[in-house]
């Protein structure tokens, strides 16, 4: 039986202390389990003879492994389902390891890190000089002039004339270097003894200044530090081939001892969401009947592990089930909500419907295949889910298509089905049918999920429940009857009016207010009620105008094609036109069906209330 969503079941583990490691790190194995807060499961009066495990770090000796890692500049992959936890490895001699290795390898990243900060301050003092190129002076010489001082430096293109306006009197050269996009590099020779301070703040000019131990021409200066620049690439590849060697010296004790640090840090911060007395560890969570079962069986190896069943106060989370192409769909009920545990899961109604409602809506055998190449073409590559949305909608779009017997707007076969078009009256009825069948269809799902929570009265006075369906199915057929006959049968008044009593009386009933209050609040909310049966289902008639819509909209671009008078402007103008119809209009129609699913059909029935399945998972 393909499960949609999978029951959790809940327990309580209880074992001594010295097999907690190994039961948390079975937990962890499965990555099947939600550790449940322990008061959630266990009376206060027990819960104040429970302590909280005593923390073990050992988050020192983790970081100098991950540290040996980023050193190295390798990813760590541990392999935690490997680790037997029961094998004791010594600290000791994890840390006399550590000792012996960190050291050399972290003297050698000192080491690099030193030479990497040289070398970025010489790129950052090349790339100020090479903007000196030009000029045939030396830097000394600029350095040590005793009637004038030299800056460099960038200020914003804005500036420029302002700052050469501002010293246009003063014994100030201002030369203009190399002007970019936002700034300008600006060489400023002035008197020795002219205050230039408060101007070239105010202009927000930024000073450059180079080390004193570069002498000679920016050219010069400039193949100087290129040489200097390979010397030093050459000395940290040299660094960085030791620290490699290191790592991979010692990279069997490494990795032996980061797999099983990994675990033992991720099993003691699990640790913290137990329990434990004297002798005794306690543990609680949620998972599936098959991996408790396996938990079980790991337990039936004398390791004095007891599993007892429980019942937290709060509802299982929610662990959705749809394989293949359903799967896809749950993006759609994820945006809406998640379905608490004992709630139908949509998803596979929500993907029939979809498909449906697009299809009706963009029937066209081009568009539709246009679209699936796009969203199957992405999706191949991304695995977004919504790409795959967009792609399946594109093959229901030619599936409705070939019924309406389209191509990129033209009817071009014979239709499977009709013609929206020659058909404008069918299309409608047929819409409002459909707008009828999904409330139904919507109040049946809510006297399902009624009757899961043994909500046994509001299934027959609910305004989706029984009440609900016996006060649309009179309405409707009352209508029906009055478009065949003429007249609004007496019954369906009768009967309408009887029901709206009862759904009133409970509405007045339920409402907490004076009784003034409550009068009114009964009467809107009752009215609500009855305005939302005929706005809900009125609201599906957008599938066939849109049917029409599409099929209009082409027409519209064929006929201002048909008006042009070169091949070439009706190509043109009937290119655009499709996709046009393939961007906005496909974009409409998505958020039209979207619309449908969550206003019409979801708001009857889905309460939104789920919270996701977290298990627990090895973190690095």
């Amino acid at each position: 039986m393909v499960k949609m969503q999978e029951k959790l079941v809940a327990f309580s583990a209880i074992t001594i202390k010295d097999t907690a490691e190994m039961l948390v790190k079975k937990f962890l194995d499965t990555e099947n389990v939600e550790v449940i807060p322990l008061e959630q499961v266990i009376e206060e009066e027990i819960l104040e003879y429970l302590k909280s495990p005593e923390s073990v770090s050992y988050n020192d000796i983790y970081e100098k492994l991950m540290k040996l890692y980023e050193i190295a500049e390798e990813k760590p992959s541990p392999n935690p389902k490997a680790v037997d936890i029961s094998r004791k490895v010594s600290l000791m001699d994890i840390k006399k390891f550590m000792e012996e290795t960190f050291p050399a390898i972290e003297t050698l990243r000192e080491r690099l890190e030193i030479l990497r900060q040289e070398r970025d301050r010489k790129l950052k003092d090349l790339e100020i000089v090479q903007k000196l190129h030009s000029i045939d002076v030396k830097l000394e010489d600029m350095r040590e002039s005793v009637l004038f001082r030299y800056r460099f430096g960038t200020i914003g293109n804005d500036y420029v004339q302002r700052l050469k306006d501002s010293v246009k009197n003063e014994d100030a050269l201002i030369l203009e270097i190399e002007v970019g996009e936002e700034n300008t590099w600006l060489l400023i020779v002035h008197r020795l003894d002219l205050n230039m301070e408060g101007v070239l703040s105010t202009a927000g000019f930024v000073e450059y200044t180079l080390s004193e131990n570069y002498s000679g021409t920016p050219q010069e200066i400039c193949s100087y530090l290129e040489d200097e620049l390979k010397v030093l690439e050459m000395e940290i590849a040299i660094l960085q081939s030791s620290v490699k060697k290191e790592f991979f010296k010692n990279r069997r004790f490494i990795e032996k001892y980061f797999d099983y640090m990994y675990v033992l840090k991720n099993v003691q911060e699990l640790f913290q969401k137990a329990g434990t007395t004297e002798n005794f560890f306690v543990i609680s969570g949620w998972t599936t009947r098959s991996t408790l079962e396996e938990l079980e069986k790991f337990a039936s190896f004398d390791l004095g592990i007891i599993f007892l069943r429980c019942q937290p106060k709060e509802k299982p989370p929610t662990l959705l089930r749809n394989k293949g192409f359903f799967k896809h769909f749950e993006y759609i009920t994820r945006m809406f909500g998640l379905p608490s545990s004992d709630e139908i899961d949509p998803t596979p109604l929500t993907a029939i419907m979809f498909l449906m409602f697009f299809g009706m809506m963009f029937g066209d055998i081009g568009h539709g295949l246009a679209l699936a190449l796009f969203g199957f073409g992405l999706y191949r590559r991304f695995k977004n889910d919504l790409l795959y949305i967009i792609g399946s909608a594109g093959i229901s779009s030619s599936v409705f298509g070939m019924f309406y017997g389209s191509i990129f707007g033209y009817d071009a076969l014979p239709p499977l089905w009709k013609r929206p078009m020659e058909n404008i009256d069918y299309f409608l009825s047929f819409s409002i049918y459909v707008g009828i069948f999904v409330v139904t269809l919507a109040m049946v799902l809510n006297i399902i999920n009624k009757l899961k929570n043994r909500e046994r009265f509001e299934i027959f006075l609910d305004y989706n429940g029984i009440l609900g369906i016996l006060i649309y199915w009179t309405a409707v057929v009352s209508i029906l009857i009055f478009f065949k006959e003429g007249t609004f049968p007496k019954a369906g008044f009768v009967l309408i009016g009887v029901l709206v009593g009862i759904l009133y009386v409970h509405s007045f009933l339920s409402t907490q207010a004076p009784l003034s209050e409550r009068l009114v609040q009964a009467f809107f909310e009752v009215f609500e009620v009855l305005i939302s049966y005929f706005s809900n289902t009125l609201s599906f008639v957008r599938l066939g105008a849109f049917a029409l819509n599409h099929a209009g909209l082409f027409l519209a671009f064929y006929t201002m094609a048909q008006m042009t008078k070169s091949s070439i402007a009706k190509f043109t103008v009937l290119l655009l036109g499709n996709l046009i119809i393939l961007g906005l209009e496909g974009l409409v129609v998505f958020i039209q069906t979207m619309r449908l699913e969550f206003y019409e059909f979801f708001t009857r029935f889905f309460k939104d209330s789920g919270k996701e399945f977290n298990p627990e998972r090895y973190k690095l």
